[in-house]
């Protein structure tokens, strides 16, 4: 197990950030927010701080991050797309036009995407020429961003990476790190927002645990920002978060502090605290689509009951065995990937693992290896040898046909006893086969003998679970219902 990176302290107890609420009134000339934003703004405003008094860009930037990512978790929830939603919101704000609205607009100019961040500084001058004054950490946003250093943390099965980068404008200096799993399609798993003053004790941390491990198998390689864009911008634009799962992590962590019948104002995917991230909030709500409705017309958004159960903060802590809030970061680490040079191309049109056509020969070679001709029935050996094939292929990112294990776990654990119908014989082949696999694929790379034996060693473990999840009635039906059946016998 790899060491996590150790996150920096909540934002509230963060240098030049304020530990609670402070909100200025807004001179009289100008319209008011609808209650709606004014709840969600207060709601942010206690975790990231008011963006109209936070004393750096960053805190500003956390503040709209969160804010957009509340915009897009919705539009997952009802497929729609998010880019809309924030135009129109750069409308609402320029129209509301407080000094409240000027700090969100100079914000969400820093971390939205090129067309939204543009609409938001026109808005934000247009407002300023009319006398609303911008925030006193504006100068200081203007500022080019810099990048300060990228390293990569990985296997040499290439089952996942975590991917440090670290930036920097005027005096903030500031890291992420991102897990990105390849046996999840290459998705973004965890993501902590961490002090750069942290990471070489993070960096000392990793060595010190590779080192306790067999040589060969873990990596830790700095690399450029290029490389680094690479490697996580499309891992970031492609994970969509589970909302079934989150959703039911919220209510059951906040059905004492909010009664969903009275409040109507759902706060997932908007506080950094809430370590799973969040989808988004239901359609009626002020983060939706349908509470947003058409922006030009302010009269369509419905009035919310106060926030009273929400008083005590203490619900928003962090856990430290979990990550931060994607979609809350999402913003942000987009905006700093957009900054460094285009991605690295692969040389000479590199290819690597294999596509269906390639199978057959695939299978052929796993068959007369030494590894897998000794198992019995071995028709039966070169089916289990296609299933991992076909599910890798069809399930994995990375470089098939090696499996590490992570890969082998959800092979074992998850998508075989969601989807292959196997009798006793065929099933009593399965770990031999995988082991085989194990050893053959790793030797076809050219790794050591001590590689392969972890990778045995870590599958064996796998198979541990094995008979209570193929016996789980939930992938039972699953694979009755939508799996396949296995041909080969042991005649």
């Amino acid at each position: 197990m790899r060491p996590k990176p150790r996150r920096q302290p909540h934002h509230s107890s963060r240098p030049g950030t304020p530990n609670r609420r402070a909100h200025p009134p807004s001179p009289t000339r100008h319209p008011e927010l609808p209650p709606e934003f004014e709840q969600l703004f207060d709601a942010l405003d206690e975790v990231y701080g008011d963006p109209r008094i936070v004393r750096t860009p960053l805190d500003a930037e956390l503040w709209a991050s969160a804010f957009l990512g509340g915009l897009w978790s919705a539009a997952l929830q009802q497929d729609d797309e998010p880019e809309g939603a924030e135009l129109g919101l750069v409308e609402v704000l320029e129209l509301v036009g407080s000094p409240r609205t000027q700090a969100v607009l100079c914000a969400v100019s820093s971390v939205a995407t090129p067309e939204v961040a543009t609409r938001a500084a026109q808005a934000s001058e247009r407002l300023f020429r009319k006398g609303v004054r911008r925030p006193d950490w504006y100068g200081a946003s203007l500022q080019p961003v810099e990048f300060l250093e990228g390293w990569s943390v990985s296997d040499v099965f290439a089952d996942g990476e975590l991917l440090i980068a670290a930036f920097k404008r005027g005096k903030d200096k500031y890291a992420f790190t991102a897990t990105v799993a390849n046996n999840a399609q290459g998705s973004v798993v965890e993501v902590l927002l961490v002090d750069p003053a942290d990471l070489p004790d993070i960096l000392g941390e990793i060595r010190a645990e590779f080192s306790e491990g067999p040589e060969g198998v873990f990596s830790l390689d700095r690399i450029d920002g290029a490389e680094l864009r690479r490697r996580l911008e499309p891992a970031v634009l492609e994970t969509v978060v589970d909302e079934d799962e989150l959703d039911d992590d919220f209510d059951a962590e906040f059905d004492d502090e909010l009664d969903d019948e009275d409040a109507g104002l759902d706060l997932d995917g908007l506080d950094e605290a809430e370590p799973d991230g969040a989808v988004g909030d239901p359609p009626d709500s002020p983060m939706g689509f349908t509470a947003i409705g058409d922006l030009g017309d302010l009269g369509d958004l419905e009035d919310l009951e106060d926030l009273e159960e929400l008083e005590d903060l203490d619900a928003f802590e962090e856990d430290d065995d979990e990550g931060d809030d994607f979609a809350a970061l999402r913003a942000l680490m987009l905006s700093r990937l957009a900054v460094l040079p285009e991605p690295a191309e692969l040389p000479g049109g590199a290819d690597f693992g294999y596509d269906l056509d390639d199978l057959p020969a695939l299978l052929d070679e796993f068959a007369a290896s030494d590894d897998a001709c000794g198992l019995p029935h071995p028709a039966i050996v070169r089916e289990w040898g296609e299933v991992f094939a076909r599910l890798g292929l069809t399930e994995f990112a990375g470089d098939p046909p090696l499996y590490g294990p992570e890969k082998f776990d959800t092979l074992i654990n998850v998508l075989i006893p969601a989807r292959v119908n196997a009798d006793d014989v065929q099933l009593e082949l399965l770990e031999p086969v995988a082991r085989a696999w194990a050893r053959w694929s790793t030797r076809r790379v050219g790794l050591t003998e001590p590689v392969a034996d972890y990778l045995v060693e870590a599958v064996e473990e796998s198979f541990e679970d094995f008979p209570q999840a193929y016996g789980d009635p939930v992938f039972a039906m699953d694979r009755h219902m939508f799996g396949f059946t296995m041909q080969s016998t042991a005649g």
